[in-house]
C-alpha cells in the first residue's frame, strides 16, 4: 500500500551514521551520571537505549537532542558536529531533532489538528500548504477521523499517536522518544507498539527509543545499547544481545538467565555441580568462567544427567516455571508438566555456553 505522506532523507553519500555519540560524559553534583558513551546510528535504524531507571538513557537523550549539556565527548549528526564538549555547536532548535517526550506534552486546549499545526507555523508555510500535510501525517498514523477533537477526549493510545504525528510533521533529521509507552497498559501498550514500529518502518526515519521495557526494545529495535550505571555495556543486534551477552550485567539483565560460576577441567570440560560437562570452553583469557543457559534451555526427563529439588512453582501463560536448588545453588527451569514442589528431579540442558567476565 502507497502512503501519501514520505519524509525526504538528503542524500548523504558519505555519511555512514546519522547519529554519531563519541565519549560522552556528564556530571550532576560530582556524580558521574553518563560516562564515556559511543554510539552510532545509521540512517533508517531504531536503536533502543535499554536500562534500568536512573543508568542514564535519558540523560543521554537529552544530551543528543541539545536540552543538556554534556561536560565532555561530542555528538554528531549528519556528519556536522553538533556539540563538543561544554562548546555547544549546533542549538537545540537548529538539530532539526523530532521529541516525543514520557508525558507526551500535547497543549489540552488545542485540538488535534492545532497541536501538530504548531510546529510547521514556524516554518513560514502557508495554510494550504500545512494542512496538505496535516491531512498526510492523520492518514499516516490512522488519525484522520479525530482532526477536530481535544488531546482530553483521546485515549492515551491516541494521545500518543498525535504525539508522533506532531514529532515527524517537520521531516526532522532524527526522532528521539523518551519512554513513549510507560503510562500505557499492556493490551494497549502491544497495539501502539505495533503501530510505533509500523510508522518507523514506512517513514524510515532514524530513531533513539528510550525505554526500560525489554519487549519494546527486542520488539522494535534494529540495535539495543544496554546501560547500567551510566555506562554502555553492550550493544548490538537484539538476537546477539540476547544470545552472546559480553557482561555479567547483560547475561543477567536481559531476559531470564541461569548463570553460575564453574571451573574450567580441561578443553571443553567444565566442573558444575552436578559433576563434570562437556561444553566448548573457547578461549578464557584468564577470566572467571561462568555457566550460563536459559530455563527453556533445560527439560525435566528422567534420563537427564543433572539433579536438583523443587523449591517452588509457578503457572504463568500455559508454561510451569521451577524454582529448582542442586548442592546449595538455586537456578530457573520451564517445563510444560506439572511436579510437586519438594520433588526431586533430572534434567538435560540443551544448550548453554560458557561465558568469560
Amino acid at each position: 500500500m502507497n502512503y501519501p505522506y514520505q519524509i525526504e532523507i538528503p542524500e548523504c553519500k558519505f555519511i555512514m551514521n546519522v547519529l554519531e555519540v563519541k565519549h560522552l560524559t556528564k556530571n550532576y553534583n560530582k556524580k558521574e551520571i553518563v560516562r564515556d558513551i559511543s554510539l552510532g546510528v545509521e540512517q533508517g535504524q531504531l536503536l533502543a537505549l535499554l536500562g534500568t531507571s536512573g543508568c542514564g538513557k535519558t540523560t543521554t537523550l537529552r544530551m543528543i537532542a541539545g536540552l543538556e549539556t554534556p561536560d565532555d565527548g561530542e555528538i554528531w549528526i549528519e556528519g556536522t558536529l553538533a556539540s563538543h564538549g561544554r562548546k555547544v555547536v549546533i542549538s537545540q532548535k537548529q538539530r532539526h531533532i523530532g521529541m516525543v517526550f514520557q508525558d507526551l506534552a500535547l497543549w489540552p486546549h488545542m485540538t488535534v489538528y492545532e497541536n501538530i499545526e504548531f510546529g510547521l507555523k514556524a516554518n513560514g508555510l502557508t495554510r494550504a500548504e500545512r494542512r496538505k500535510k496535516i491531512e498526510a501525517v492523520l492518514h499516516k498514523v490512522n488519525m484522520q477521523k479525530y482532526t477536530n477533537a481535544y488531546p482530553g477526549k483521546l485515549s492515551g493510545g491516541q494521545q500518543q499517536l498525535i504525539a508522533i504525528a506532531r514529532a515527524i510533521i517537520t521531516e526532522p533529521r532524527l526522532l528521539l522518544m523518551d519512554e513513549p509507552l510507560s503510562s500505557i497498559d499492556v493490551k494497549l501498550r502491544e497495539d501502539i507498539r505495533q503501530e510505533i514500529k509500523r510508522i518507523q518502518q514506512e517513514t524510515r526515519i532514524t530513531t533513539v527509543y528510550v525505554t526500560h521495557d525489554q519487549e519494546d526494545a527486542f520488539l522494535l529495535a534494529d540495535k539495543i545499547a544496554v546501560m547500567n550505571n551510566g555506562m554502555l555495556e553492550q550493544i548490538g543486534i537484539p538476537e546477539e544481545i540476547y544470545s552472546s551477552p559480553t557482561s555479567f550485567f547483560v547475561a543477567s539483565f536481559v531476559g531470564e538467565a541461569n548463570i553460575m560460576q564453574v571451573r574450567i577441567a580441561g578443553k571443553d570440560r567444565v566442573l558444575t555441580p552436578w559433576g563434570e560437562l562437556v561444553c566448548s570452553t573457547k578461549d578464557p583469557d584468564g577470566k572467571n568462567a561462568y555457566l550460563f543457559f536459559r530455563p527453556h534451555q533445560a527439560t525435566i526427563e528422567d534420563g537427564g544427567h543433572c539433579h536438583g529439588t523443587i523449591i517452588n512453582r509457578d503457572f504463568v501463560a500455559g508454561v510451569y516455571k521451577y524454582r529448582v536448588s542442586t548442592s546449595g545453588i538455586e537456578f530457573k527451569l520451564q517445563d510444560q508438566t506439572k511436579h510437586d514442589i519438594g520433588k526431586c528431579i533430572k534434567f538435560s540442558i540443551r544448550k548453554m555456553d560458557i561465558l568469560f567476565f
